[in-house]
């Protein structure tokens, strides 16, 4: 009798450790080596200029000066994950009105710009945070 109360004793810790274990692994996203990700990791809010992405849809517009073409810009770590909180900037293009929709990241690392033009032509596009230019760039045409 006694041997049960033991098994089943041992059995309800060794339980409620694997709960525990599995809890601690999915709340600090840990690897077998240490912390993959945390924000109190300071190279972990570190945007990455050549893993930072900048998009356009549609990629061309009517040089009329009101079709948008939306520019968006996803600001990312080194480990792909999105960096919120970072002020982005498309570099200037005289012949280029910006709008400004959303231009601190968000949790996604996002950040949202409108652009039209009364001026056609081909236009190449990059995004600056603090005062580095992201290294991929994307080309919108005002027809």
């Amino acid at each position: 009798m006694a041997n049960r109360y033991l098994f089943l004793t041992l059995g309800f810790f060794v339980s409620a450790m694997i709960v525990f274990t599995a809890w601690t692994i999915a709340r600090q996203r840990t690897t077998l080596t240490g912390k993959a990700f945390s924000t109190r990791d300071p190279e972990s809010r570190i945007f990455s200029v050549n893993n930072s992405y900048i998009f356009a849809s549609p990629i061309t517009a009517s040089a009329d000066g009101a079709s948008p073409i939306r520019i968006s810009v996803f600001l990312m770590n080194n480990q792909g994950l999105g960096v919120a909180g970072q002020k982005v900037s498309l570099d200037p293009t005289p012949e280029i009105n910006y709008s400004y929709l959303a231009e601190t990241t968000d949790a996604f690392g996002r950040a949202i710009f409108d652009a039209v033009s009364q001026i056609p032509g081909d236009y190449t596009i990059s995004a600056s945070v603090s005062n580095l230019t992201l290294s991929q760039k994307v080309i919108i045409s005002f027809y």
